[in-house]
């Protein structure tokens, strides 16, 4: 076994003294600290960006990052010969994308878990670090305003907003709209409103917030009753409810156009005049005058008669007076 040459074996310890040299230099930063960290905000489920500012006139050799959540240290890149290397794939998997030489780390598909203090290690010649804090929060869904006449006053309202979160950073105000300007009213989740004539039909805007995500809703004040307005509530079932109302009414028009028509048939069936078929047979009648012996009166068939069918009926009545006999 051969021995390494004395330059190859000179640069590997090199090597090895400017990688420990970066680690020991990243945990010492992220452990006790070193500039404040620069405040970063995101929102569940979207992407951020770290991105340093800084003025670097050498070119980057490599750059380190790593993450202090809650004491703990982990190492997550490494920028070197012009790679992003994830280095650790437990945490943050397939969620890292690094970017300008690795100075820059992209973060997407947010968690809550991932807030925490990032830190890049840059060394160019000389060694630079920057930190952030990054801080997740969730989206905030619509608020819901709540109104209450108080016990003690009948023109005296009370507007309470709302909005499920278990952030403690959730803030609110309320804005008076006055035509087209808007006011701010208030600060927190409860205002009080005198129901007179100047302040009914005006509308307040809740405007909730927390440092990544902001929401707001809006209240008629005509009454003071628990219905709510400004595109909460109902409101979104109006189109379904009037499409429905369309529907209906289409339906029984046309069921009261079928039950008149149905009934018009019916009453022409009824009035319509059956066709009877008539049958002229010879008919004999007995001589007026004294002789009798004389004449007999026949009348033939005036008509070609018509063959007969069992289906037919042959009416032909005789009328013979009192006294008179009829000759055969």
């Amino acid at each position: 076994m051969g021995l390494l040459p004395l330059e190859n074996l000179t640069n590997n310890m090199v090597k090895f003294t400017e990688n420990l040299f970066v680690v020991s230099t990243l945990f010492l930063v992220i452990c006790a600290g070193g500039d404040i960290p620069l405040q970063v905000t995101g929102r569940v489920g979207e992407t951020v960006t770290l991105t340093p500012h800084l003025n670097l006139t050498h070119p980057i050799d490599t750059v380190t990052w790593g993450f202090n959540c809650n004491g703990k240290i982990i190492f997550l890149a490494e920028f070197r010969e012009q790679k992003f290397i994830r280095v650790n794939k437990n945490y943050f998997l397939n969620r890292l994308e690094g970017s300008n030489s690795g100075t820059s780390l992209q973060i997407r598909e947010l968690r809550m878990e991932d807030s925490g203090v990032f830190t890049a290690l840059i060394v160019n010649g000389e060694i630079r670090e920057i930190s952030y804090n990054l801080t997740v929060y969730e989206s905030l869904p619509t608020p819901v305003i709540e109104k209450t006449l108080d016990e003690n006053s009948t023109d005296l309202c009370h507007l309470h907003c709302s909005v499920p979160s278990n952030s403690t950073s959730v803030s609110y105000s309320w804005i008076y709209r006055d035509k087209d300007t808007d006011i701010l009213y208030a600060n927190g989740s409860t205002i009080s409103v005198s129901l007179k004539d100047k302040t009914l039909g005006t509308q307040f805007l809740c405007l909730v917030q927390n440092p990544a995500h902001t929401n707001n809703v809006s209240v008629l004040l005509e009454s003071c009753d628990d219905e709510q307005s400004g595109g909460t509530g109902r409101d979104y079932l109006q189109p379904l409810i009037i499409s429905m109302s369309f529907i209906c009414v289409t339906l029984v028009f046309i069921i009261i156009y079928i039950s008149i028509y149905c009934r018009r048939r019916l009453i022409i069936k009824d009035k319509k005049i059956p066709k009877d078929n008539i049958i002229y047979t010879g008919v004999v009648f007995p001589a007026t005058n004294n002789n009798q012996g004389v004449s007999k009166l026949n009348v033939s068939n005036c008509c070609t008669e018509p063959k007969t069918t069992s289906e037919e009926s042959l009416y032909a009545e005789l009328l013979k007076p009192n006294g008179v006999t009829e000759e055969v």
